[in-house]
């Protein structure tokens, strides 16, 4: 039912079998190699920009802000005019 043919053209099979599947699994394990290395270059890059785009820590405990000075109690001096719309043009 299967025949490999004369002269032992089976052993030919065998070993063209045995060569195809060592190049697949070494083109295989390149393609793993690539993307770990791809991987860990990209973190690297990521941890590189946040640290220089993040905004700085501050080393010391945030001192709290003065108190606001007090309302003035006087009214301003100064009085302002209110102000009248024009008049449309006529038309």
């Amino acid at each position: 039912m299967y025949d490999n043919g004369p002269y032992g053209l089976h052993i030919v099979g065998l070993a063209a079998s045995a060569l195809g599947t060592l190049v697949l699994v070494i083109v295989a394990i390149g393609l793993i190699v690539l993307l770990v290395r791809f991987l860990l270059v990209a973190t690297t890059a990521a941890k590189l920009y946040v640290a220089k785009n993040s905004p700085a820590q501050p080393t010391t405990a945030p001192v709290a802000a003065a108190p606001a000075p007090a309302a003035a109690t006087t009214k301003p001096t100064t009085t302002t005019k209110p102000r009248t719309p024009k008049a449309p043009p006529a038309s």
